[in-house]
């Protein structure tokens, strides 16, 4: 322990604090503490058109941000990379601290075992895309990727609202409807690669078709363009587009398809918490009322008086957060630090 922490005295990442009092023979012991602008990450969410970049010290505290939107239909992946790789570079430069230790992209669909490619996204059409090995090469920098919706679940766990909580669903509403779980401080990763597809429960077998290939998924009713049609609105979302919903008929049926694919969701995956982030963390206290009132009939009884259901800690930049937390858990708390 003398040796570790001499090691991390001198590289800076700690800092000597008040010295403890003797508890017995010896010399009185020394305590340290974290010196969180040690060293940066960096946190980048690629979206369904949207792109957010944060970088962080090593309590996920953003030192610089921006974002800027992409056409699907024009912009292909490596159009994308390349100018999130100049707009990170640029941020480094207004930053200009300490060595950035590594970059965690948070990506709109599950990951290979190693985390270096993107599997499948529907959204996006992006298949087998080697995205980590792409952004190396334009920043120069190692590169780890995850399922966008876990990374803001897991930074939540480490930074947020779900710290000391063992199970935590976090519900993201944006371009689609995605879902992604921690369990224990780990991102529930089934067979590797898997995320957890709360928008792709099936609650009517002669619903719309969705962006999946099936019929009636939740996301085929549940989207931010249905939503903003039913809204009657066009161009970019609004931040309150789910109190614009409020005051037209779709809003109850909403509700409803909402509340019955979590009921399912939490009697499966039984979390302890229940964040909701982009448009849903945004929603009126009218949605949160209706959760809290209709969901603990629907789940197991000792789920009913243990369910939390809150709001994001991390506001509309949540997914460069969310790749933030994955970068410090990868190159630094995991000790892989170069």
């Amino acid at each position: 322990m003398t040796h570790l922490t001499a090691e991390l005295l001198r590289d800076g990442v700690v800092s000597e604090a008040e010295i403890a009092e003797a508890a017995g023979i010896g010399r009185p012991g020394q305590a340290i503490k974290l010196s969180p602008d040690a060293f940066h990450v960096a946190g980048i969410h690629l979206g369904a058109g949207l792109v957010q970049i944060a970088i962080t010290d090593l309590t996920a505290s953003a030192k610089a941000t921006a974002s800027f939107g992409f056409s699907l239909r024009e912009a292909t992946p490596d159009d994308v990379v390349a100018r999130t790789a100049e707009t990170l570079a640029g941020l480094i430069a207004e930053v200009d601290g300490p060595r950035l230790l590594g970059v965690g992209v948070a990506v709109p669909g599950p990951v290979n075992a190693d985390q270096r490619s993107i599997l499948a996204s529907i959204n996006t059409g992006w298949r087998n895309l080697p995205l980590a090995a792409k952004f190396e090469t334009e920043t120069g920098l190692p590169v780890v990727l995850e399922h966008n919706v876990s990374s803001i679940a897991l930074a939540e766990v480490r930074y947020g609202i779900g710290r000391r909580v063992p199970a935590v669903l976090y519900v993201y509403l944006r371009t689609g409807l995605g879902a992604g779980l921690v369990v224990d401080g780990v991102p529930f990763r089934p067979g590797g690669h898997g995320a957890v597809e709360l928008g792709h429960i099936q609650i009517s077998q002669d619903g719309p078709p969705c962006s999946c290939g099936n019929h009636g998924c939740l996301e085929s009713y549940v989207n931010e363009r249905v939503l903003m049609r039913a809204a009657g609105l066009e161009g970019v979302a609004p931040s309150n587009l789910m109190e614009r919903l409020e005051a037209t008929e779709t809003w109850a049926p909403t509700l409803d398809r909402l509340t019955d694919s979590l009921a399912i969701a939490i009697n499966l995956l039984t979390p302890d918490l229940i964040v909701l982030g982009g448009h849903l963390g945004e929603a009126p206290d009218s949605m949160f009322a209706h959760l809290l009132k209709n969901l603990p009939p629907r789940v197991m009884p000792h789920m009913r008086d243990i369910l939390r259901i809150e709001r994001t800690s991390f506001g509309p930049l949540s997914g460069a957060f969310g790749g933030a937390a994955v970068a410090l858990d990868h190159f630094f708390y995991s000790g892989v630090r170069q």
